[in-house]
């Protein structure tokens, strides 16, 4: 458990909120003990002075005999003992205060400070980042709306027209834009301003590139003057100048040639001096401030604002500016349009071709702007995963800090007199208790948040839905738009670790690709290039260039992006419940089969995607446990407790882990073992569950149709998804108290014999097999991808065509190898070693990509 895997939720806001909470909480913890020592060292300095003055006092003493040095006896010797022992006693104290001081305030009050502004350092680097995501975010969905009004009112238009004057109006629209493109080139090839600059003639093409070569090479800042205000793209006379007798060798470094260059550029309208009444000529000073007029830019075709080299604040200011201007202009369109101001003439025919070019216009800008903020998304993640554990560090050192302060404060005491030693041993006591580890435990046990769960930015075309990317998709739409049972991209990496294996070393490398955790940034890269390509053969070129622990990461950050575990959240409680009836951990052999057979009744009715996508990542790992283990079994029973924690929240999680403030709820949820158990089970009893799987997806082929049929017509979706768990609950219920129904042999015999009929000699576990298997559960749409309204076809109609065109024969044909669409598994050669077993046995139990 680490910071960096529990303080994360879905607006990366909250959970971060809670651990800077309590972080600050161990700053004022500082503090207090800052406050605790100091009050001490007071007390210590108070009380050495008030030893010191007892001597004082009795010095001052009106008997004679005590200050008479002739006088000798025992009563005045005590007297002045006792004085002396009081003294010293007093400048013991003192050296404790300032011990105290010198020795434990003084340093760890600078490493409060210090650790204090770490803390402020990382709250304030994740809000800034967050902040700018938020806001692209924001724009995002505008912008989004926007392009899905448009598509809404092209739609309308079209309705008011039949196709074929759709058709003549754009062949129209095109071959007018062709005539006006003709048109423009014509007027710029008559387009021959020429400019002079000093005596030389520059055409447009020549006075372009200097303009430019000047703009890059001449420092561009803002320049404010009181009243008037602060004006952009300002150069110094100086460095024109500068610039001029630098790069331009035909003046021969002549001053007064670039003076009069420098005029010229005022002459021809390009510069302009500000702040100054003489406005006509041009000074070589660094006093004079000269702006870029607009005509620069418009011919370099260069940005106004993207060559200044001003402060971030200035920076800050003009970008807020400028959104603050695109706001408010969409707010004016958003006006308009409430207004009826921009509405459109359906009786116009020629503003089709103008909805089109903005409908296409919008979709390239949302497009690109998705791209962006979920770019931005990346980033914010990686920034946050850093400062967590770098604020874990901090916090640990926090506390190792307090533990080592409380031992210098006690170590002021250790050279003391024997009646403090009762004191001394029992804070030593009170400095033994102090543990950071358990104390660091504590905190995210309490007050963590959720696991690491990435919320992906999904580009919705109006038309067809998320295409072009991988990461994020629902895995059975994702399956249905690569045709496969099992989504394109785990085949291809579970087909390419396959072929990884053999080429490794040694058993240690292999297990490293599983277990070993490489950083966001780079898993981040290999995701870019991945999410928007559907060709294994690009995907397989990809991957061959990049590091297989990367390759593995990967897989993980793709089950973490689906917007619902393999196994559904819908079976979370149901399996939670399996597993506290009938506990992994019990030594019983029934209570180990009905929990068995509770699992196989349950997973029964997953989705057939689901169902072989568990089935692939488990045959695959499940193949290098197993080959691992025939050389070393303590390795490889290491090594599936490790995979087993780390699929077990990407194979099972509940439907919302990340539950902000609840702190009670989703401790619950991070603390649940049953996940992991899950994965115990399946990876320990694979063959067992996923051969009676096969049995029963098998024998209800026949009725599949027929079931689907009842339930789409028995009425509202909603009310069939909860027919479907209450019989999913009941058919669990029933496995789990079958072994307390169970009869004897001779029961059911005598009991048979009575009756007059006659039964086959079969098990009770037998006649259970028997029976027909309940309705599949109907799948509900992905609850991930939200669509908007369409004039048209939606993404359901969309994907029926596609797979009526595609699985046809193809479908029956992969029937037969399997009817339950799960990938089957080899018989494996223990007794062979294991890098021999990866060389001779490569295509084992490989996911065969189409």
């Amino acid at each position: 458990m680490s910071f960096a895997e529990s303080f994360w939720t879905a607006n990366y806001e909250s959970g971060v909120s809670v651990l800077f909470e309590q972080l600050q909480h161990g700053i004022h913890e500082n503090e207090d003990f800052i406050q605790l020592f100091s009050k001490r060292m007071e007390s210590e300095i108070i009380y050495s002075l008030e030893l010191e003055t007892i001597q004082k006092t009795s010095s001052k003493s009106s008997n004679k005999r005590l200050t008479n040095d002739d006088y000798v006896s025992s009563i005045k010797n005590s007297f002045q003992r006792f004085n002396e022992c009081f003294a010293k006693e007093g400048e013991y104290h003192a050296q404790v205060a300032n011990s105290i001081k010198e020795l434990v305030i003084a340093p760890f009050s600078k490493w409060c400070k210090e650790h204090e502004q770490r803390v402020e350092y990382s709250k304030t680097a994740i809000q800034e980042r967050y902040k700018v995501f938020k806001s692209q975010k924001q724009n995002l969905e505008k912008l989004q709306k926007r392009y899905f009004n448009r598509c809404r009112m092209l739609e309308e238009f079209k309705t008011h027209y039949t196709e074929d004057e759709i058709n003549e109006e754009l062949s129209d629209a095109e071959a007018m834009s062709e005539n006006q493109v003709d048109d423009e080139n014509s007027l710029a090839e008559d387009d021959d301003e020429v400019y002079y600059l000093d005596g030389k003639q520059y055409d447009k093409k020549a006075i372009k590139s200097l303009l430019t070569n000047i703009l890059k090479g001449v420092e561009l800042s803002s320049h404010k003057i009181p009243i008037l205000g602060t004006y952009n793209n300002v150069s110094l006379g100086s460095d024109i100048t500068q610039w001029l007798i630098d790069n331009m060798p035909e003046l021969k470094g002549n001053i007064a040639r670039a003076e009069k260059i420098g005029q010229d550029l005022i002459n021809e309208d390009f510069i302009r001096l500000i702040g100054a009444m003489n406005t006509k000529n041009f000074i070589n000073s660094s006093q004079y401030y000269y702006q870029w007029k607009p005509v620069v830019f418009e011919i370099t075709k260069l940005s106004e604002f993207e060559l200044q080299k001003d402060s971030p604040d200035d920076q800050l200011n003009r970008s807020s500016t400028v959104i603050k201007s695109s706001q408010f202009a969409d707010y004016l369109d958003d006006m308009k349009q409430a207004l009826g101001v921009s509405a459109i003439d359906y009786k116009d025919r020629s503003q089709l071709s103008k909805l089109i070019n903005e409908v296409n216009k919008l979709d390239s800008q949302y497009y690109q702007l998705t791209v962006q903020v979920d770019k931005l998304r990346c980033d914010l993640e990686e920034v946050i995963m850093d400062h967590l554990a770098f604020m874990q560090k901090c916090e640990l050192d926090r506390v190792k800090a307090i533990k080592k302060v409380s031992y210098d404060f006690i170590a002021c005491f250790s050279k003391g007199v024997e009646f403090i030693d009762s004191i001394y041993q029992e804070m030593v006591l009170i400095e033994e208790t102090i543990n950071p580890i358990n104390d660091l435990k504590f905190l995210i046990d309490n007050y963590a948040t959720g696991r690491f769960k990435p919320h992906v930015i999904l580009y919705d075309n109006y038309y067809n839905s998320n295409v072009k990317q991988t990461f994020g998709v629902d895995l059975s739409v994702k399956s249905r738009i690569d045709r496969k049972v099992v989504p394109i991209i785990v085949q291809c990496i579970l087909s390419y670790l396959d072929h990884i294996y053999p080429e490794l070393e040694n058993d240690e490398e292999r297990i490293h690709l599983w277990t070993k955790p490489v950083h966001l940034s780079k898993v981040h890269q290999l995701r870019f290039k991945l999410n928007d390509i559907n060709d294994t053969s690009k995907v397989h070129t990809i991957l061959k260039e990049s590091h297989p622990i990367i390759v593995t990461n990967v897989l993980k950050l793709y089950f973490m992006e689906l917007p619902d575990s393999i196994i559904p959240h819908d079976y979370y409680d149901l399996i939670k419940s399996l597993y506290q009836n009938y506990p992994s951990n019990s030594s019983e052999k029934e209570t180990h089969e009905s929990r068995i057979t509770g699992l196989q009744n349950v997973l029964v009715d997953l989705p057939k995607c689901s169902l072989a996508t568990l089935d692939a990542i488990l045959t695959h790992l499940g193949r290098l446990v197993n080959i691992i283990g025939s050389k070393d079994k303590e390795v490889s029973k290491d090594l599936e407790k490790r995979l087993a924690k780390e699929f077990s929240s990407l194979v099972l999680r509940p439907k919302s882990e990340d539950l902000g403030s609840d702190y009670l709820t989703s401790n619950a949820s991070l603390n649940d073992k049953h996940q992991y158990n899950l994965l115990i089970d399946l990876f320990e009893n694979k063959e067992t569950i996923f051969k009676e799987l096969r049995r029963r997806n098998s024998s209800r082929v026949s009725s599949a149709s027929f079931e689907r049929h009842n339930s789409s017509s028995s009425g509202p979706k909603e009310v069939v998804v909860e027919k479907s768990k209450k019989r999913l609950e009941r058919k669990l219920q029933d496995a789990m108290h079958t072994n307390k129904n169970k009869e004897t042999e001779d029961e059911r015999v005598s009991r048979d014999k009575e009756n007059g009929h006659k039964k086959n000699d079969l098990s009770i576990s037998k006649e259970n097999e028997a029976l027909p298997p309940p309705p599949e559960e109907p799948k509900t749409p992905p609850s991930g991808l939200k669509r908007s309204p369409s004039p048209k076809k939606g993404l359901s109609s969309h994907l029926k065509e596609n797979e009526r065109k595609s699985f046809g024969k193809g479908s029956k044909k992969s029937s037969k190898k399997d009817d339950s669409g799960l990938a089957t598994k080899q018989n494996e050669k223990k007794d062979e070693p294991a890098g021999e077993h990866f060389k001779n046995k490569k295509e084992d139990g490989v996911i065969v990509v189409d």
